[in-house]
């Protein structure tokens, strides 16, 4: 394998093309800064939509407990019995 000496290419050579070098690196550095800082933005942007619509929804939630009502849980169901006019009736079953 031969080899060669570290040499720059003609274009980068004289100073007008260090500066557009230059340019160019400061261009693609900007370019990525930028492109972090918009995936970031977005990234917040996303989380706050969906930090939004979950407490929406626990808003909607909430409020319909306020109106509804919570569903107790049902256990067994106590019939109380009474002695009536008739002999010994359970409530809600009649005499």
């Amino acid at each position: 394998m031969t080899e060669k000496p570290h040499t720059q290419s003609a274009f980068f050579a004289t100073g007008a093309g260090r500066i557009a070098r230059d340019v160019l690196a400061a261009m693609i550095a900007l370019a990525f800064i930028g492109a972090v800082v918009f995936m970031a933005v977005m990234l917040t942007a996303v989380f706050l939509i969906i930090a939004g619509a979950g407490l929406v929804t626990f808003g909607v939630y909430w409020l319909w407990t306020k109106v509804r009502g919570r569903r107790e849980r049902k256990g067994p169901e106590i019939l109380v019995a009474t002695r009536g006019p008739d002999g010994w009736t359970v409530d809600g079953l009649g005499s």
